[in-house]
């Protein structure tokens, strides 16, 4: 209510001092009656005059008041809804109005609520994907050395990858995922990501090709698993994305000092305009009936937390084979922090 009051208060003297020029009009006028003919009808518009420029004088020396102290209330409060906005600390403001002071407060206390809880979602994720690995691993172990078929062995291995990409996204959010930097052979990575996945694609129907180009400098310094595990994950949502005699090309290609690795698929692929949504963890792009929750994909979050681990970026558009084309551009020498 104090800044009611202060308004109130304004008005009030706003309200006074157009009082007290009416008054001195009156006056003025009062004073012109007196003089006769076309002295007194000169006087009657001088004093006119000089009353309505004082008038407006009066007005805006107040209006220019009661807008300079709206906007420093407005400033004030867009700077702290953009600070939440952007996860930094509320500036208080203790000599600002009670009302306004308070908002502050208030905000400063919604912010550190939220981001205590996103610290919490992230910690417990890290926790869950590190106690899952252990379990997961020795299931992985148990069922090789029992020389279990491809298709039993197909959902576990599947399993361990999710939990891998589950803790990738996890350590990306704390700012924690580590990163082995070491001379890399992307030719290498793309071809073992397509052995790996050449079973799946086999079984869906659908052709994996690659192209390569050779750079003519030194090899890029890159955590190799990661950038595996990186192309593991698009292969695969290509793969659940691509119908049954389509292609998916994978590619290499140096670019300055810098790689770009690629991964088409033919149509009809993921709809482009969704994009943006792609890189949301658990994102589906697509209801698939064949489908069940368990395929909600982390693939596009793994790929974007692993790649600005390394300092690049990726990007989602349309592919020439008609579907989709993901693009991850990674410097040959990322920075070390």
């Amino acid at each position: 209510m104090r800044v009611a009051r202060r308004l109130f208060l304004s008005f009030l003297v706003a309200a006074g001092a157009i009082v007290v020029l009416a008054l001195l009009a009156a006056g003025a006028l009062l004073a012109a009656l007196s003089l006769s003919g076309e002295t007194r009808l000169a006087a009657q518009l001088l004093a006119i005059g000089v009353v309505m420029l004082v008038a407006l004088g009066a007005v805006a020396i107040v209006g220019r008041g009661f807008a300079r102290r709206h906007a420093a209330l407005h400033a004030r409060l867009l700077a702290a809804t953009e600070a939440v906005g952007a996860r930094e600390p509320v500036m208080l403001d203790e000599t600002a109005p009670f009302e306004v002071a308070q908002g502050l407060r208030n905000l400063a206390r919604i912010a550190d609520a939220r981001e205590r809880t996103e610290r919490s979602r992230r910690t417990w994720l890290v926790a869950i994907a590190e106690e899952m690995r252990v379990p997961v691993e020795a299931l992985v172990a148990a069922a090789e050395a029992e020389g279990a078929s491809e298709a039993r062995l197909q959902p576990v291995v599947r399993l361990a990858r999710i939990v891998e990409d589950l803790r990738a996204v996890a350590l990306a959010d704390l700012g924690r995922l580590p990163v082995a930097l070491a001379p890399t052979d992307p030719g290498a990575l793309m071809r073992n990501a397509g052995f790996v996945a050449q079973p799946l694609a086999d079984k869906a129907g659908v052709a994996l090709e690659l192209t390569l180009r050779a750079a003519s400098g030194g090899l890029p310094r890159w955590d190799g698993a990661q950038i595996e595990q990186l192309l593991g994950a698009l292969i695969e949502h290509s793969l659940r994305y691509t119908p049954r005699g389509g292609r998916i090309l994978l590619g290499a290609e140096p670019r300055g000092g810098a790689w770009e690795l690629t991964v088409d698929d033919s149509a009809p692929g993921v709809d482009i305009d969704l994009a943006q949504q792609l890189f949301e963890p658990f994102y589906r792009a697509a209801d698939l009936p064949e489908e069940s929750l368990t395929h909600l994909s982390l693939a596009f979050a793994t790929a974007q937390a692993i790649v600005e681990a390394h300092h690049g970026r990726i990007e989602a558009s349309r592919s020439p084979l008609g579907g989709l084309r993901v693009a991850v551009v990674l410097p040959g020498e990322p920075p070390v922090a």
